[in-house]
């Protein structure tokens, strides 16, 4: 199971700004062979000020970019696809993602 501060550490900020988000936490499952039949994802999903869908999704698991070391990949309008480069912003501590909440002004 990966360390959880970095999502704790953000999900704290969105609580205390009384941020509407919505966080899905389930564990990893093995079955009697020690087969994965589920895996661990976490995940915090912040909905859109117009009520459509999503704004912006933060996840750590496993495969999203930095998961190993406990830290965030982020997607959604926290991204910026001509200045990252990608649809998706990975190896991201809590601090960064409050950042770019912070600088785009989407609270």
């Amino acid at each position: 199971m990966v360390d959880l501060t970095e999502m704790n550490k953000l999900e704290s900020y969105l609580k205390e700004r009384h941020i509407q988000y919505e966080r899905i936490d389930t564990d990893r499952v093995l079955d009697a062979k020690g087969l994965i039949v589920r895996l661990e994802r976490h995940q915090i999903c912040v909905p859109s000020a117009h009520g459509s869908n999503r704004e912006w999704d933060v996840i750590c698991h496993y495969g999203s970019y930095g998961y190993e070391a406990g830290l965030l990949e982020i997607y959604g309008t926290l991204v910026n696809e001509k200045a990252d480069g990608d649809s998706v912003v990975g190896y991201l501590t809590a601090d960064d993602v409050i950042k770019r909440i912070e600088k785009e002004k989407i609270i």
